[in-house]
């Protein structure tokens, strides 16, 4: 059984970063960090902005996001 990894965690992975790293850059825990990565905890938008801010990436790098449609003009 394969687990499906969260976009955090490929993100982490292919940067080449620990959990700890992630931790120091952002300011959140790392327990709070491997729950999310585990699909265990999921972010406030607010939170997400700021996660990938630290980190110097997209939200979308980090997360799933949903597009939004814009109306015909």
């Amino acid at each position: 059984m394969s687990k499906r990894l969260t976009r955090l965690r490929r993100w982490r992975a292919s940067e080449g970063l620990t959990l700890e790293e992630v931790a120091d850059l952002s300011g959140i825990s790392v327990a709070m960090l491997s729950r999310a990565e585990r699909g265990q905890r999921e972010f406030s938008p607010r939170a997400k902005v700021q996660l990938a801010r630290s980190l110097g990436c997209r939200i979308a790098d980090l997360f799933d996001v949903d597009r939004v449609e814009e109306p015909a003009a």
